[in-house]
């Protein structure tokens, strides 16, 4: 078919790198939060797939604001050490939501270098960004006669310098760069899925928000509530110390019980805040998409993912006051079964390396 390489997603960032002409290189998936670094290194043995490492660095509190590197010598020092203590060369990296630009446009077919022109030319009517200032990458959501579909993401070029800068700093060779919800989706959903699915990873301090639409994320958002928030609301309304409501939570979740019953009370405001966030970003997502044309499909489910993702009670509610049905994901999805291996991490804890997952899966998956 004319133009194929239209057809396969880059999933990098094309400005800045030349694509590999091998993409299996062995390498880990490298997820930088304001929190942690977190790793995953997959090998592929003789019949299965094997989690051959992975861990968790936490950074201190001023290393990484929302996604932008405030102490890059630390964070140097700190990817330096996780390099020569797992002995990583080759790494996928996500980059931050925060600072990510996605949008859609219909362009005339073309070839690659015509298409790249024209959306280069086509950046400044759609971001705050000229075309020397950003990065961008593209993905064919659809083909017509005469047009091609496309979604597009794009970056600062001076945040991407700043994480390739610690990176090569470090000694590490990264083989592409991604948006966080990308790599998610990637470790999440299935290959065949094509309907659009909200995958709302939960973490400490707030909770991405990603809609993917045939394996592609076209939409991306940041929710200011977290695990953390949860927890600082049961402290508050109980007058307990962080610690001990942390393990409240842990322990009772959000679940209208005699047992859970104080518990409960204290997480019902700030658990339906959450849920109201949603659900606007939900409206707002549809009336877009219908208003530019696109697809007016409904989304059709959503996938919990991130560390605060298993806190009971919190999946059954928003399936009930978002009229969608919400599962908690399995982060192993695309990479063995159960039946074949059991990785030495808990699926509980599993859910924190979810982007780091996918990023991993992108050395043993080729065009996804």
């Amino acid at each position: 078919m004319a133009n194929s390489f239209l057809h396969t997603s880059t999933s990098m960032l094309a400005r800045a790198f030349p694509t590999p002409e091998y993409m299996t290189i062995p390498a880990a998936g490298v997820n930088i939060s304001d929190y942690s670094i977190k790793h995953v290194h997959l090998t592929r043995g003789k019949k299965i797939v094997h989690v051959a490492s992975y861990g968790k660095l936490d950074l201190p509190l001023g290393t990484v604001e929302r996604g932008e590197i405030k102490d890059a010598p630390l964070l140097t020092k700190l990817l330096a050490r996780m390099r020569t203590e797992m002995g990583y060369e080759y790494i996928h990296l996500a980059l931050p939501e925060e600072h990510a630009y996605l949008f859609q446009i219909s362009l005339p077919r073309g070839t690659k270098e015509e298409v790249e022109q024209m959306l280069e030319f086509q950046l400044k009517e759609n971001v705050p960004l000229g075309a020397d200032e950003a990065v961008f990458d593209y993905n064919l959501l659809k083909e017509e006669k005469d047009m091609f579909e496309f979604n597009v993401s794009v970056y600062p070029v001076v945040l991407v310098n700043q994480y390739l800068q610690v990176l090569h700093d470090a000694g590490l060779t990264p083989l592409s760069l991604e948006i966080e919800g990308q790599a998610t989706a990637r470790a999440l959903l299935p290959i065949e899925h094509a309907a659009p699915t909200l995958i709302l990873d939960i973490g400490r301090n707030e909770a991405s928000l990603s809609i993917s639409t045939q394996g592609i994320v076209t939409f991306t958002a940041t929710l200011e509530t977290g695990g953390d928030r949860f927890t600082h609301a049961i402290a508050r309304g109980l007058n307990l110390s962080f610690q001990e409501a942390e393990r409240l939570k842990r322990e009772y979740g959000f679940r209208d019980t005699k047992e859970s019953e104080d518990v409960f009370e204290q997480l019902l405001p700030v658990i339906a805040e959450f849920k109201e966030a949603i659900r606007k970003h939900l409206m707002y997502w549809h009336m877009h998409t219908s208003a530019g044309g696109g697809t007016t499909e409904e989304v059709s489910q959503v996938v919990l993912a991130g560390g605060n993702a298993n806190v009971a009670g919190v999946a059954e509610y928003l399936e009930a006051t978002l009229g969608v049905p919400v599962e908690i994901g399995n982060v192993w999805n695309h990479v063995f079964s159960f039946d074949a291996y059991v990785p030495n991490i808990s699926a509980t804890e599993s859910l924190e390396y979810t982007t780091a997952v996918g990023l991993a899966l992108r050395s043993l998956m080729r065009g996804r």
